[in-house]
């Protein structure tokens, strides 16, 4: 059985995780004529700075298999104030946003996202990997839970992230889209 490897991003990683992005967001998908029922990334132009800026404060769990990065997921643990619609309203909504009868308020909490697996490498356990390795980093840093989006046209991945163990908090519809928030205790 091989074996995954987790390891922080380095500024070599950057090329190949903006190309593994570009190539799954829902913009470029929508205009190459590809389906997106095996899931996409939400479009954003500052994705190179972000990414950037992500690498800079080791926000980026990179997944290896066989030697060759396969996938990576991006931990916020300080939530930016500039960052998505959608995480500026899970910010102001937290008192109201319940996990486990809790409000995210109440709750020291770190954004999950994004999580991109190459498509040669799904099916193989990555994202669990990346997932249940985040859940471990941020439970042993005193983190209580993670909160994350998806876009309601996403239907893979809202199932793939149940079978992870998240569960959907809300529906919101937003000038930047719908989307479901889901959050996971750690």
């Amino acid at each position: 059985m091989t074996q995954i490897k987790i390891r922080k991003a380095i500024q070599q990683d950057k090329d190949w995780m903006l190309k593994l992005y570009q190539n799954n967001s829902k913009q470029q998908l929508s205009q190459v004529g590809k389906d997106l029922d095996s899931g996409f990334v939400q479009d954003n132009p500052h994705f190179d700075q972000l990414l950037q800026h992500w690498i800079d404060v080791s926000a980026i769990d990179v997944a290896e298999l066989d030697g060759q990065s396969s996938g990576f997921l991006v931990i916020q643990r300080e939530i930016e104030s500039k960052g998505p619609e959608i995480l500026a309203y899970i910010q102001e909504h937290a008192n109201i946003l319940i996990l486990q009868e809790t409000p995210l308020a109440d709750l020291r909490y770190a954004a999950y996202g994004p999580i991109l697996v190459d498509d040669q490498f799904r099916g193989k356990g990555i994202a669990k990997a990346l997932h249940d390795q985040a859940l471990k980093d941020l439970k042993t840093q005193g983190f209580d839970a993670l909160v994350a989006f998806i876009d309601t046209d996403n239907p893979v991945s809202l199932k793939i992230h149940d079978a992870l163990g998240m569960h959907v908090l809300d529906k919101v519809v937003l000038a930047s889209g719908q989307f479901f928030i889901l959050g996971q205790m750690t």
